[in-house]
């Protein structure tokens, strides 16, 4: 593990350390034919690039980011989103500190880097377009996670022509079309309790042994 750490002498030379990682890694990529996985330990939107690079050379790119503060770009860029607060040994955020501005786990330091160069730049924005700024509403992850899997099951039985598919194929369906799906992140301890708990939208069959789930007989206008 190569620790790097370099102090911008402008404002302009800030991103420094990010370019040269990227750099880094895709030389990796080149270098070692071994190398098999790629982590991205952040959420900026900064590395898009590199996880699309790695991808295309043939590389699982995992990406790691926290929690409602990860860019969805990067997420979609990704072949897997793990969140930082449920990696094992990490204990999720204090809610007074996030009350009080700071950012948990890995964004803390950069959020706080950042700062004085985010004020100055607001410093000089019209107060107007300041006081206009309001943040889209955060989409529920249950709901989304919902309709994920009914798109999933419908792709699945459209390609493969039947009712039944795996539940593995499933499950690498959705993670495909949306990497940063997880369902131990939604509160359930295995895919196949998530999908019991959608008994509206599917069906689990556990009397095989590779689990089975299709789309319900039972939902409303079918």
């Amino acid at each position: 593990m190569d620790l790097v750490q370099l102090f911008p002498a402008a404002a302009y030379a800030k991103n420094g350390a990010d370019i040269r990682l990227a750099v880094d890694a895709v030389e990796d990529m080149f270098r070692l034919p071994d190398l098999t996985h790629v982590v991205i330990v952040a959420g900026d939107s900064d590395y898009i690039a590199l996880a699309q690079r790695c991808r295309r050379l043939g590389r699982y790119v995992v990406g790691v980011g926290v929690a409602g503060s990860t860019s969805r770009a990067l997420a979609a860029a990704c072949d897997e989103l793990v969140t930082y607060d449920a990696l094992p040994g990490i204990e999720p955020a204090d809610p007074a500190q996030l009350s009080a501005g700071q950012a948990p786990g890995i964004n803390g330091a950069r959020a706080q880097a950042d700062e004085p160069g985010r004020r100055s730049r607001q410093g000089r924005r019209p107060a107007a377009e300041v006081s206009d700024e309001t943040d889209p509403e955060p989409e529920d992850p249950q709901e989304a996670a919902t309709r994920l899997l009914e798109r999933a099951l419908r792709l699945g039985q459209e390609k493969d022509d039947v009712d039944w598919l795996h539940s593995s194929a499933v499950k690498s369906q959705m993670r495909r079309m949306d990497p940063s799906f997880s369902e131990r992140a939604l509160g359930y301890r295995s895919f196949s309790d998530f999908v019991k708990s959608r008994a509206a939208i599917a069906e689990l069959d556990e009397t095989n042994p590779a689990r089975l789930i299709r789309l319900s007989q039972a939902r409303p206008g079918r």
